[in-house]
């Protein structure tokens, strides 16, 4: 084996709890992340940034540097000398102020792929191809990029669309956007989810259809798609259903474009997912290609009963670069599904078994988009982020507490959607690595944050400050800029008001501005929480003394705080050395192949902004310019 590796794979996940991921490695239930950490170097002491969150520590880990240097410091943006209240969304790649890791080794006339990392739209691959990068997930837009008054502000939501080169102003509602757009549900009036209502279908006797198969009786209803969080307005088209009772009841479904039965789209049993379709639909941009899929959830025998479940409309271009090549992308089993199913469980249409079955059309078409690019695209340098974990913590929180679950059966089926979400991960794992030359490429596996149950419940921050008097607001409950010296913003700042720098700025500097600091600290480490009766602030530090944790630049609050781990979600304004409940807020980091040590667990801290000038040393490859952190020498075979 070559002590240097000629090409470097780095598949990150977003958000895995790593005790967790570790546990079913040495079970033996995860077999190709485990044979990775087997045959290399595992840190399990792998530190992120505060605040544990995923735009900025993804763009840590690309960069090799803090967010007060990349200046990604959270899920938001304030333009300092605007308004304290106004941010918008972080995940616009021209906010970032450092070099990436692929831009760097283009000096070097490396080439890279990049699929699915966050905060990189409009694209910013040098010499290579990228894929995503809008959102959390393929066709999952956080751009254009949305300026929204903070909503604690107490004023109406006033929306700032940026175009690609951040400028600009349009009309849009602040959200998460789809392309083309999200799930939709049609079904009878018997069903009635908790939440979003679906598109109600009424059935009557089939009109106008021909080639009808055989069957006692028939049911139609018309299908008017509902195009739901669209990035662009779509015309929904409006597809046909016949139900057939062969004899026995009504037993199929089938979904056509028009009224002849001879030619479905779809011909479903209850639990049956059509095939990958594809079709081309109207929408405010042009004729725009997508895919998706049906599945026929429910089904009466007396035909009055009916739920049939269409994933999203995923775009299948539009967000590649060079664009040509989302085209030359096929996946006959997968999905680019902006949410991998978690928008219809979220709303109560489906159970765990459809969640997980959605979640392996996604996986799969990472797996078949990854393994089209590495095979037929030149590359020096892989790079795969998947947010799976993630999105699953947020949506099934309660998985995670083994103290929630009701009784051990319902334990059991907890344990088994959480080992189901990791095995999704190990086989894309192991379909990457299948792509690979295992003797000439550096594997990384790198997460940005962990997770951990949702405790008592978090802050309201903004109203701490209200009672303490550093917040005023109007009769109107509007802020008085005239008399207010502080306001947050999510997840972990707090902003004085300070004269000469903020608009409305009343607070001096010197003095006024440190007892403003130290009125806020008090504040926040007074505060106890009239439920659990505690105190959730773990600490409030001023600017100046959160250097040492690195955090700094003009992004960072004038106070800087973090939850202690039992309150708030399950990610966020936590330290990366929380854990609650089986959770753990720790980075996950392992190395394996060219240069790196066999079996070995190094015990000292790492960070997250140390892969970067690992790999790139081990390489031989260009170090990014701003890059802060330090290589692991621990972890190089002696002759490295």
């Amino acid at each position: 084996m070559a002590s240097k590796p000629r090409k470097v794979l780095i598949f990150g996940l977003d958000g895995p709890v790593a005790p967790a991921l570790l546990k079913y490695c040495r079970e033996g239930k995860l077999p190709a992340m485990a044979r990775l950490i087997n045959t290399g170097v595992l840190a399990p002491n792998a530190m992120v940034p505060l605040p544990t969150a995923t735009p900025a520590n993804w763009t840590s880990i690309g960069t090799g540097t803090w967010p007060g240097t990349h200046g990604i410091s959270d899920y938001n943006i304030r333009v300092p000398g605007t308004p304290l209240d106004r941010a918008h969304m972080a995940f616009h790649s021209p906010d970032v102020k450092a070099e990436y890791i692929w831009n760097a080794i283009a000096r070097a006339d490396k080439k890279s792929i990049v699929v699915n990392f966050v905060t990189t739209w409009p694209p910013v691959v040098d010499k290579g191809i990228q894929i995503g990068g809008s959102g959390c997930d393929i066709n999952q837009w956080f751009h254009p990029n949305l300026a929204v008054e903070n909503r604690e502000s107490g004023e109406a939501p006033e929306a700032v669309r940026l175009d690609e080169a951040g400028l600009g102003t349009g009309e849009a509602a602040p959200g998460l956007f789809a392309d083309c757009a999200y799930a939709g549900l049609f079904c009878t009036s018997d069903f009635q989810p908790a939440s979003k209502t679906p598109v109600r279908i009424e059935l009557g006797e089939p009109e106008g259809w021909i080639n009808l198969p055989a069957g006692k009786r028939f049911l139609a209803a018309d299908l008017q798609v509902r195009p739901e969080g669209c990035r662009y307005t779509v015309i929904g088209p409006c597809w046909q259903l016949l139900l057939v009772d062969e004899g026995e009841g009504f037993t199929r479904a089938l979904v056509c474009d028009g009224t002849d039965a001879a030619q479905p789209m779809a011909s479903l049993a209850v639990g049956d997912w059509s095939a990958v379709l594809e079709r081309t639909l109207e929408t405010e941009r042009g004729m725009v290609p997508c895919a998706f899929a049906l599945k026929l959830l429910g089904l009466s025998a007396d035909g009055s009963s009916v739920r049939l479940y269409h994933s999203p409309l995923c775009a299948l271009d539009g967000w590649s670069s060079p664009a040509p090549v989302a085209r030359k992308i096929h996946s006959a089993k997968g999905l680019p599904d902006p949410d991998g199913g978690f928008y219809g469980y979220n709303q109560g249409w489906f159970g765990a078994d459809t969640l997980l079955e959605a979640i392996e059309m996604q996986r799969q078409w990472y797996a078949d988009a990854c393994a089209h690019l590495m095979k037929s695209e030149p590359w020096d340098l892989f790079f795969m982020r998947y947010h799976l974990p993630d999105t699953s913590w947020h949506s099934l929180s309660e998985v995670l507490d083994p103290t929630l679950a009701k009784d051990p059966e319902e334990r059991r089926r907890h344990e088994a959607i959480e080992l189901g979400i990791y095995e999704a991960c190990d086989r894309l794992a192991a379909d990457l690595i299948a792509c690979i030359d295992e003797t000439e490429t550096l594997q990384v596996l790198i997460s940005d944050h962990g997770a951990k149950p949702a405790g008592h419940a978090g802050i309201d921050t903004n109203a701490i400050l209200q009672k303490a008097g550093l917040l005023v607001r109007d009769a109107a409950g509007k802020v008085d800029w005239s008399q207010t010296r502080a306001i947050s913003r999510p997840v972990c700042w707090i902003h004085i008001n300070q004269k000469g720098r903020d608009p409305d700025g009343i607070v001096t500097g010197g003095d006024e501005y440190r007892q403003a600091q130290e009125a806020i600290i008090t504040a926040l480490t007074d505060y106890v929480d009239p439920v659990s009766g505690r105190k959730p602030v773990l600490f409030a530090l001023r600017k100046e003394d959160a250097r040492f944790m690195n955090i700094y630049g003009e992004q960072a609050g004038d106070v800087v705080y973090a939850l202690k781990h039992d309150h708030g979600s399950q990610h966020g304004p936590f330290l990366p050395t929380a854990d609650y409940q089986g959770g753990s807020l720790r980075g996950l980091m392992a190395f394996s192949g060219p240069g790196i040590r066999k079996g070995v667990q190094i015990e000292r801290n790492v960070w997250c902004i140390d892969m970067v000038p690992t790999v790139c040393h081990l390489a031989g490859w260009p170090v990014p310019r701003e890059t802060e952190g330090a290589v692991i020498y621990q972890a190089f075979e002696a002759n490295a």
